[in-house]
Order: structure tokens, then C-alpha cells, then sequence
């Protein structure tokens, strides 16, 4: 059964009522017999025979009356086997309800003939029998009938007892004319009994129809776990395939490493193990790019926020990417406002424009926003290579490439398109995407607009080439984090590349640091989140940024991936990066810091 809305709800109950009005309740062992057929027909008779032997009754008015009843019975039957078979549409159903009603109003006048058919002058049974079974059949089929459609209600109470009511009141006194007033006094109670009988079916049909949209909820989010848990396993299992590479590879290099005597055979092989480690990095860096979509996902708050902000942190994260390869990224600036998660919007573009530097050899990659309706549409456009017609539909799978058929680590992974999909259906964004084989691709992502919250100010994205850094006047950088593997790796790889570096496993030691020996000069601040004895890093942040605003420019590495740590970081304006990092990721913001220096 189909869950059902508000508004539908009403429409609903009473498409219900209607269908329970023509099932068809059979006596056991006699599917072709009606129970109620049976109990009308029995309960006629009775009442004629009683009748015939307390008072001098022709046997042929017995006979006669129940013949009437039984022929309106079989008419019932008829019908609700003809409506059975028929499976009318929704739309033809009331025409079949009130022929039936016809049909039980019919019915109805049989049964109001009993004080006609079986009256016998001066014989108060005549009288009293047949009054007390028409009185009983009202009752019954009221409540019966009553309970499935209320206009077959109206029908079996009016036609029962209003003719019956008027021929015993046409005598002028005596016992008829009391049993004719004593059964229109009775009227307004049948009312009141199939009214309670109408709002108890409806309630019992509501409760049924609660409990069907329940189990239809319960069912579709076991389809969407079963579904999802079989993507997961499809994911995984592709994804520990391509982990078990590079990771199988290093285990031999490391073998040979230990045996090899020639040093230019040792650096050959370090060489190659250096890249089995990329080749692993770029791996993980995918997966957990799935769980941190899937996590912001669940952790998802949807506000106003204005689109340039989303460009400019986008723009400035992949602007030197986009370089390297002498492309140019163009953003159009753009006052509107949208409704979204910034976190989430800012992923989706971060794919969407870092799969478009990848694809495009030369040209630009463009980022704009235009108004359509109540809805905002961001575009992504590029110069690329373009993408067949063909993959067009294939392009958001996981793992799906174009142009690497070997599937060559050293080219990605196909997750970037992916986890956009996710993010869209996710928020029910619709995605969108045009291409023309050697021309270039568009993406357009269309989200919900929204009214400005405060002046979003001058939008300017810099696209000028990075000033080189002075080193005579350099900026140091201070690492805080608790594992010491990873201090000392960051030390000895920042001091390689010409860095002053100082490392502290806390925050207390790192700040009292910056007030004494590096007091004096600026400072670029690395820190992790998760940090020992229950600090964070963006607890020790806002200490830095209390005491030293001026010189210290501060970055998070970490490997949660929690919705609130990237909400506090962008409040407090740092950047947050994943980890693992790697190192030309570390080396482009080191970079970057410094240039704005």
C-alpha cells in the first residue's frame, strides 16, 4: 500500500471504506455462500415461521417475504463478485459504491415489508415479531453496513424503517400505530449507532493505513541499507584490491633493499618504493575522502551563506594546481546567496574544478553562478579533453575513468565524481553535465537560492602569479602535534627545504615558545586537532590568535573527519587540511602562506 500524504489522507480512507464495502465474508466450507446472505435469509424465515405458527398466517406471505430478502441477498452477492472481478479503476469506484448502496437499499425495503406481508389483524405478534427482526436487521446491517460506506448507511436505515413506520401508523390506533411511532422514535439511536460504527471504521482504516506507511518507511530504509551496503562492499572490495598493490610491491622492495649491495641499485629501489608510497597515499586520501563526505553528510547544516565566499576558498585552494599546469581558473564574482552546507558545496566544487585542471592540457577552467527561478545554478567549465556521450552516464560511478583503461594508479582513482554524486543525492542537488569531445566540459550544479543575510561585500579573486618569498625575512614554522614520528618527519622535511622549524608535542610549551625565543618573528603554524591530555587544536588556536594574531598564520592537519572540526576551523579562518598530507600539497601552502606574507 502506498504511503499516503495529509492532504491525500481523507481520500484515502475513504478509497478503503469503499473496497472493505464489497468484500465478501463466506461461510466456511461454502465459498459460494454468503455469511450474510445466510443469517438475512435464516433470520427472514424464522421470523415468518414464528409468526405462522402463533397466529393464522397464510403460509404463502412466509414464502413470499423471504423469497424478496433472499433476491436482494443474491443481488448483493452478485454484485460484490462482479466488482471483484472488474478491479475497477480509483476513478469508476464510487459508481460501484452507490450501486450497491441501491442494491442494500433494495434489501432494506424487503425488510421493511415484514409488518406488511406478516400482519394479521387483531395478533399482536404479527405485530411484535415481525417489528422486533426489522428492529434487529436496522441495528445489525446499520453497524455492518455503516462501518464500510456511509451513504449505504443512510440508504439501509431510511428505506428500513420509514415505509414500515408509515403503514403502521395508518391505522388509526391500537398496537400498530404504537409500534409505528416506537420504531421512528428509534431512528435517531440507529443514526447515533452507525455514526460511532462510520468513525470507528475510519479510525480503525487510519490506524491501518499509519501502520502501512510504517512498514513501507521500514522497508524502503532497508532497501537503502541492503543498497548501500552492497555499494560499500563493491567499494571496498575494489578499493582493498588496488591497496594490496602497492602495499604487496613495497614488501619485495623492502627485501631487496636489505640485500642489495650497490648503491645505485639502493637508490633505484628507494625510487620505486617512494612511489609505491604516492601510489598508497593518493589511495587512502581517497577512501577516507568517501567517510569524510559521508560523515559531513550525516553532520549537515543547511544556512544561508553568500557564493563568493565558497569561490574564494575554492579558487585559493587549487589556483596553484591550476598553474602548474598554466591554466587559468576564472571566477566570476557574484552577490548571490545560496542555501546549502558551505562544508558541502565548497567538497563538491573542489572535485568538480580539480577533475577539470586534470582533464584540460590548456585554456582555462571557469567557476560562475547565475540565478534561475527560486534556484542558484554554479557552472564548471573547461577547455578539456571532453567526455564521450557514451560515458556521460558512467562519469559519476566509483572508479570510473576516462582515458585509463589499465587503470593506472599514477592517473587517480575515479572517486572525485563520485563523492559529488554522493553529496547531490545526498542534498538533492541536481547535477548536470554537457560535453563536446575536444572542446572542453560543463558541469552545473543546481542548489537552492537564498536571500542575502548581509552585505556580501567585493568579490576579488586573485589570480596573479605568486610573489617569491624573501628569505631573509621568512616566516619559521611551528608544528604542534602528539606523535613523534610525525614531528620528527615534519622537522627533518622542513628544515630540508630551508625552513626554521621548531616542534612541540603541546600547547603550553609551543605558546611560552612564542613568547620567548620565537617572539621576535613570524610564524606559520602547523598543528593537529586530536592532541594528548583531552587539548584540540583549535582549543590551543584561540589561545594563539588571543596572544599573538599579528605574526602567526595558522593551518590544521588532521586526520578526524568531523563536520564540527571543519565548521570551527572556517569560523576561526583556518585553513584544515587531511591527513595524511602529502609533501607537495604541504609544500604548495607553505608557499602560498608565505607569498601572503
Amino acid at each position: 500500500m502506498a504511503a499516503v500524504s495529509s492532504a491525500s489522507r481523507a481520500h484515502a480512507v475513504k478509497r478503503e471504506r469503499l473496497q472493505l464495502f464489497f468484500r465478501t465474508r463466506t461461510i466456511p466450507h461454502l465459498p459460494y455462500i454468503r455469511l450474510l446472505q445466510a443469517i438475512s435469509t435464516g433470520g427472514a424465515f424464522y421470523t415468518g415461521l414464528l409468526v405462522w405458527l402463533l397466529c393464522e398466517l397464510p403460509f404463502a406471505h412466509v414464502m413470499i417475504w423471504t423469497f424478496l430478502v433472499f433476491l436482494s441477498e443474491c443481488l448483493i452477492t452478485v454484485i460484490n463478485d462482479a466488482f471483484r472481478k472488474a478491479s475497477p479503476p480509483e476513478d469508476q469506484l464510487w459508481r460501484w459504491g452507490w450501486a450497491k448502496a441501491a442494491l442494500c437499499g433494495l434489501n432494506a425495503l424487503a425488510w421493511s415489508l415484514a409488518p406488511v406481508l406478516l400482519h394479521v389483524p387483531d395478533a399482536p405478534a404479527s405485530v411484535l415479531v415481525p417489528l422486533g427482526a426489522l428492529i434487529f436487521f436496522v441495528t445489525i446491517a446499520t453497524w455492518i453496513v455503516g462501518a464500510d460506506y456511509t451513504p449505504s448507511m443512510w440508504t439501509v436505515m431510511l428505506v428500513a424503517t420509514v415505509p414500515a413506520s408509515l403503514w403502521l401508523l395508518s391505522f388509526g390506533g391500537g398496537l400498530e400505530k404504537v409500534a409505528g411511532t416506537g420504531l421512528l422514535t428509534l431512528l435517531p439511536f440507529t443514526i447515533a449507532t452507525g455514526v460511532i460504527a462510520a468513525g470507528k471504521s475510519e479510525a480503525a482504516i487510519q490506524v491501518r493505513l499509519d501502520i502501512a506507511e510504517l512498514l513501507e518507511t521500514k522497508a524502503r530504509q532497508a532497501q537503502q541499507i541492503e543498497e548501500l551496503f552492497a555499494e560499500r562492499t563493491r567499494f571496498f572490495s575494489a578499493a582493498s584490491h588496488d591497496l594490496r598493490q602497492p602495499l604487496n610491491a613495497m614488501g619485495l622492495y623492502f627485501d631487496l633493499l636489505a640485500r642489495s649491495p650497490e648503491q645505485a641499485d639502493r637508490n633505484q629501489i628507494i625510487e620505486h618504493l617512494q612511489g609505491c608510497a604516492a601510489s598508497l597515499l593518493r589511495q587512502f586520501d581517497a577512501i577516507m575522502g568517501v567517510s569524510a563526505t559521508d560523515a559531513e553528510i550525516q553532520d549537515a547544516s543547511v544556512r544561508p551563506v553568500a557564493v563568493h565566499e565558497i569561490f574564494l576558498r575554492v579558487a585559493s585552494t587549487l589556483n596553484l594546481e591550476a598553474r602548474r599546469k598554466s591554466l587559468r581558473l576564472r571566477v566570476f564574482p557574484s552577490t548571490l546567496w545560496c542555501s546549502v552546507d558551505p562544508a558541502l558545496l565548497e567538497r563538491a566544487l573542489l572535485n568538480l574544478i580539480g577533475n577539470a585542471i586534470k582533464y584540460t592540457q590548456k585554456g582555462a577552467v571557469l567557476l560562475g553562478a547565475r540565478r534561475r527561478g527560486n534556484t542558484l545554478r554554479v557552472q564548471v567549465i573547461d577547455t578539456g579533453i571532453g567526455i564521450e556521450e557514451q560515458h556521460l552516464a558512467s562519469i559519476f560511478d566509483d572508479f570510473f575513468q576516462l582515458g585509463n583503461p589499465e587503470r593506472n594508479r599514477e592517473k587517480g582513482l575515479g572517486i572525485g565524481l563520485a563523492i559529488v554524486r554522493r553529496l547531490c543525492d545526498a542534498m538533492s542537488w541536481q547535477i548536470e553535465v554537457a560535453s563536446v569531445v575536444g572542446r572542453g566540459t560543463g558541469f552545473t550544479l543546481t542548489v537552492p537560492l537564498a536571500e542575502p543575510v548581509s552585505s556580501p561585500g567585493d568579490v576579488a579573486v586573485s589570480t596573479d602569479a605568486e610573489r617569491p618569498p624573501n628569505p631573509a625575512d621568512q616566516p619559521g614554522v611551528l608544528v604542534i602535534d602528539d606523535d613523534a614520528t610525525t614531528r620528527d618527519s615534519l622537522k627533518r622535511l622542513l628544515t630540508n627545504w630551508g625552513y626554521e622549524c621548531a616542534v612541540f608535542e603541546a600547547g603550553d610549551p609551543a605558546l611560552h615558545f612564542l613568547e620567548t625565543e620565537g617572539a621576535g618573528r613570524r610564524w606559520i603554524v602547523l598543528l593537529d586537532y586530536r592532541l594528548a591530555g583531552g587539548e584540540t587544536g583549535l582549543g590551543i588556536a584561540d589561545r594563539i590568535l588571543k596572544h599573538h594574531p599579528g605574526r602567526t598564520r595558522i593551518s590544521m592537519m588532521t586526520g578526524d573527519i568531523g563536520s564540527e572540526i571543519a565548521e570551527g576551523a572556517r569560523q576561526r579562518g583556518i585553513l584544515l587540511m587531511r591527513k595524511p598530507v602529502q609533501p607537495i600539497r604541504l609544500n604548495a601552502l607553505l608557499s602560498t602562506e608565505v607569498a601572503a606574507e
